[in-house]
């Protein structure tokens, strides 16, 4: 009995992963991946981030995937703190630059902190809330891995790992 037991329960649990995966494959669907920032160029590792250039956590996350930008491409999305102006020129910065892996690099190590860029509004980064708020994407970073339909809330060391690059 106890056998048949644990079988259901593991059964449930992988039928509820099943669902869950397919729910987040239905959602990247909806996904307008052209209006992307887009960087790397990994042909079988893809990433889906939502990043906000103030994030700490985000920062973080950047440092450990700037040198595997080889085996991974990244389709970024800019999500800037609704109270904090800063985060929202920084993310004009990038979005609307010529050089966006330049930018990204400059904005997230920091280079604006307390001197934010002085900018025009970008209208891709309002394309990129709204993206956002369709997925109900409450924090950043919000990372989804292609192909495993796996999401990754925060900044995880797994990461890296779950992309097979470490």
């Amino acid at each position: 009995m106890r056998y048949l037991l644990t079988l259901l329960i593991l059964m449930g649990l992988t039928l509820a992963q099943d669902l869950y995966t397919e729910f987040i494959r239905s959602q990247v669907k909806e996904i307008p991946l052209h209006k992307a920032i887009v960087v790397g160029k990994g042909k079988k590792r893809e990433l889906i981030s939502f990043i906000n250039p103030d994030c700490g956590h985000c920062r973080k996350e950047w440092q450990a995937l700037r040198p595997h930008l080889d085996k991974v491409k990244i389709y970024i999305f800019l999500l800037p703190f609704k109270h904090f102006p800063e985060s929202y020129a920084k993310s004009y910065y990038i979005a609307c630059s010529k050089d966006r892996l330049k930018a990204l690099d400059e904005v997230l190590s920091g280079r604006f902190d307390g001197k934010p860029p002085a900018v025009k509004d970008c209208p891709l980064v309002y394309e990129h809330i709204k993206v956002a708020e369709r997925l109900n994407v409450q924090g950043t970073p919000y990372n989804i891995i292609l192909g495993k339909y796996k999401v990754i809330e925060g900044y995880s060391p797994m990461l890296l790992k779950e992309l097979g690059i470490e």
